[in-house]
C-alpha cells in the first residue's frame, strides 16, 4: 500500500467527524443506478420547505401522570403536538403526514434529548369533519372512534397516538373557546361567548381572552354590529373586556398622528429654510443644506414629505 493510499484513508476514516460524506451520496447513487439515468431525477439537498419547519403548538405536561379531564386533553402524553387548520383551510391526508413527520423529528430530540413515541401525541383541529382523511384511514385499516361528541381518537395510525377534533361538533358549553374559532358565529354563541369572558375579566386567564375576543370580533364584525344596535348592555359589557385593546388602539393613533404632525413641521421648517438661503443668501443647495446643519439627502427626504402633505391635503379637499 502506496504512503498515498494510507494518508488518504487516514483522511477520510470513518472515525473522521470532519468527512462529509454526505456529498458522496449523489454521485454514488448515480452510479448504482447508471442504467436508469433516463428515468430518474437527482435532487440533492432539497428543502423540504421555504422556511423553518414549526409546530402550530407543543403543549407540554409536566407531570404525565396526571390525568386530564378535558374530553380534547385526556390522550395527552408528556408531550404533545397540535396542527391547527383555520375554518377556511383544508385537513386532508398531507396534513396527517405532515404533522406525523413533525411527531417523528421531535422524537429524534436535539443532541441527547430523544423521546418514546408513546409520550408524543397527535392533535389536529379544525373547524369542520374531514371526510376525506377519515375515509382515507378507514381504507387503510385505521379505526376512527368517536371517544366524545367532536373527539376523534384514530388507531392503528403510526406510531403515536393521534386525535382529530372537529371544532363545529364540540359541546359549546364546554368548549366555548374553541367553537368560537369561526367567521360564522351565530348570536346565541356571540353572547355566551361575552358572558364567559366577563367571568374570567378578572383572573390570570383575562390576557387570553382578550386574545380571542380580538380575532373572533374582527372575522364576525357583522354580527357586533347587530349586537351594538340591538343590545346595548351586552355590547358595553364586551366594550368593557375589549377595553385595553381599544386604548392601546387610541394610544397607537394618537402616538402616530404625533409623530406625523412633528415631521410635517420639521420639514416644512427645513425645507423653507433651506430654499430661502438659496434665493436670498444666494447659496448653492450643498452650502444651504450645510449653514442650516442638514443633509442635501435630508433636505430631498424633507421635500418628499411636504410633496406627500400636500397631496394628501388636495385629495382630502376634493373628496370633501
Amino acid at each position: 500500500m502506496s504512503d498515498r493510499t494510507k494518508d488518504a484513508r487516514q483522511k477520510h476514516s470513518l472515525n473522521d467527524k470532519k468527512t462529509q460524506w454526505h456529498m458522496a451520496i449523489t454521485p454514488a447513487m448515480k452510479l448504482e443506478l447508471m442504467e436508469y439515468s433516463q428515468i430518474l431525477d437527482y435532487v440533492p439537498e432539497r428543502l423540504l420547505n421555504t422556511k423553518a419547519l414549526q409546530i402550530d403548538l407543543l403543549i407540554i405536561k409536566k407531570n404525565k401522570d396526571i390525568f386530564i379531564e378535558n374530553e380534547i386533553g385526556r390522550i395527552f402524553q408528556h408531550h404533545n403536538i397540535i396542527e391547527y387548520k383555520s375554518p377556511h383551510d383544508k385537513e386532508g391526508i398531507n396534513t396527517y403526514f405532515q404533522v406525523h413527520a413533525y411527531a417523528s423529528l421531535y422524537k429524534i430530540g436535539e443532541k441527547n434529548t430523544a423521546y418514546e413515541p408513546e409520550d408524543i401525541t397527535i392533535t389536529m383541529i379544525r373547524r369542520g369533519k374531514p371526510y376525506k382523511l377519515f375515509q382515507w384511514f378507514a381504507e387503510h385499516e385505521c379505526k376512527v372512534i368517536e371517544m366524545y361528541k367532536g373527539v376523534y381518537h384514530i388507531q392503528n395510525a403510526g406510531f403515536f397516538k393521534t386525535q382529530v377534533i372537529v371544532a363545529r361538533e364540540l359541546e359549546e358549553e364546554s368548549h366555548i373557546w374553541l367553537t368560537s374559532l369561526t367567521d360564522t358565529l351565530n348570536r346565541q354563541q356571540a353572547e355566551n361567548l361575552i358572558v364567559k369572558s366577563r367571568a374570567l375579566s378578572d383572573k390570570p386567564e383575562a390576557g387570553y381572552v382578550d386574545a380571542v375576543l380580538q380575532i373572533v370580533s374582527k372575522a364576525n364584525r357583522r354580527l357586533f354590529e347587530e349586537i351594538k344596535k340591538e343590545d346595548q348592555t351586552m355590547y358595553k359589557a364586551f366594550v368593557e373586556l375589549m377595553q385595553p385593546e381599544i386604548d392601546a388602539a387610541v394610544n397607537l393613533a394618537v402616538n402616530a398622528a404625533v409623530i406625523e404632525t412633528t415631521n410635517n413641521i420639521t420639514a416644512q421648517n427645513k425645507v423653507e429654510a433651506i430654499e430661502n438661503a438659496i434665493k436670498k443668501l444666494n447659496m448653492t443647495k450643498e452650502e444651504a443644506c450645510a449653514f442650516m446643519d442638514t443633509t442635501p439627502e435630508q433636505y430631498d427626504a424633507y421635500k418628499q414629505i411636504m410633496i406627500a402633505v400636500n397631496n394628501k391635503k388636495q385629495n382630502g379637499h376634493s373628496g370633501s
